[in-house]
């Protein structure tokens, strides 16, 4: 774990007059990280140091000993999926560090520490800001687009959290809510027997506590396919035409079911979607191999394939919820996300990519622990 030794940041703080609210404005931080490294609770990334010993116009030697200036201690953290060494995100979940290997995430997310070794699921991380700012973390899952849009929202406006989006399946994204590896699961799952949206999955799942269920919104999924190729591909049952590459998804996502459950519907092959010419791991990945050429349809949503320019058949109109654990609800982190979700400027963005946002924040179900 960090070093914790005292440090001399209340005392100059103190001595300029300065509140915790103001040296945290000064330095760029929250109030709460403020506080934990005052405390001795984080130690500052060497970043966060120089950030503070600017606001206090001070040296980071006059603040903190060697050891404290020349950055954190590793971490051992929880790997979710393998952990080679090189960039992660991090987040703190139920008392312990969880780390997130960036690869294709790379790009669109700054890391917050270094893998430097794993073991048998266990990374070191050295981090790359101080642990106290990492713990604001909030982690979404789920393949909706929007969750990505959220997030931007959320990490551009003043409050707590730090909100990342890992896109996932919702079944991967459910599994990762029940190990404690997500704070906030996205899921449109529809249930074969009974008909109903998501409730049968997340009690399948047998959760540690209960899931509330609150709606992100309501959208289209359906076929996409290049816009030259809508007179010759209308429905499922032109999948089954000789030479058609169909891109799918992973097992256990929503819309793979759904694809399944058509071809099954209208007495095709249910190799035909088991087994596709192509599998891709998202809506948007659906998408973009459609239009680039490299399959000729395949099952996304309509936000999708407004994001490329293709062509879309309706299939069915789904509710996409978020799983939330209830005790999290009391979080002032997850109290803001949630007061965005239902933001005028939000539901308007949304629904200018197609989704139905009449429904969103409703909280239409909870789901008792297992």
């Amino acid at each position: 774990m960090a070093d914790r030794a005292a440090n001399r940041v209340r005392e100059r703080r103190e001595a300029r007059g300065l509140s915790q609210v103001a040296l945290a404005e000064r330095a760029s931080l929250t109030r709460q990280s403020v506080g934990a490294i005052e405390a001795g609770r984080a130690t500052p990334a060497v970043d966060v140091a120089l950030r503070l010993a600017r606001a206090l116009d001070c040296q980071v030697e006059d603040l903190f000993d060697d050891t404290r200036a020349r950055g954190a201690a590793a971490v051992t953290a929880e790997a979710d999926g393998p952990a080679a060494p090189g960039r992660a995100a991090m987040a703190r979940i139920a008392g312990r560090w969880v780390a997130y290997p960036l690869g294709e995430d790379a790009a669109r997310m700054a890391a917050d520490g270094i893998v430097t070794a794993e073991r048998r699921g266990k990374a070191a991380v050295e981090p790359l800001r101080a642990l106290a700012e990492v713990e604001e973390n909030v982690v979404m899952m789920g393949c909706a687009a929007g969750l990505g849009l959220l997030a931007d929202r959320l990490n551009t406006r003043p409050g707590p959290g730090r909100f990342l989006w890992f896109p996932r399946s919702s079944t991967a994204a459910l599994q990762a809510l029940a190990r404690q590896r997500a704070h906030v699961a996205g899921v449109h799952l529809v249930d074969a027997r009974t008909g109903e949206a998501n409730v049968a999955d997340v009690r399948r799942l047998g959760h540690r506590e209960p899931i509330v269920l609150i709606t992100l919104a309501r959208w289209e999924a359906g076929l996409v396919v290049r816009r030259e190729e809508a007179r010759r591909i209308r429905g499922v049952a032109d999948l089954g035409r000789p030479g058609l590459r169909l891109a799918g998804r992973e097992a256990g996502a929503g819309a793979q079911r759904l694809l399944e459950r058509e071809v099954r519907d209208r007495g095709l092959p249910l190799e035909l979607a088991r087994k596709p010419r192509l599998r891709v791991a998202g809506h948007l990945d659906v998408a973009r191999a459609v239009a680039m050429g490299a399959a000729d349809a395949g099952v996304a949503t309509r936000d999708a394939a407004m994001a490329f320019g293709l062509g879309f058949v309706t299939l069915a109109e789904e509710r996409y919820d978020l799983a939330v654990p209830r005790e999290a609800l009391a979080d002032a982190r997850v109290q803001r996300l949630l007061d965005v979700l239902v933001s005028g400027e939000f539901r308007r963005e949304l629904s200018a990519l197609g989704y139905d946002v009449r429904p969103a924040g409703e909280r239409v179900a909870e789901v008792g622990a297992a």
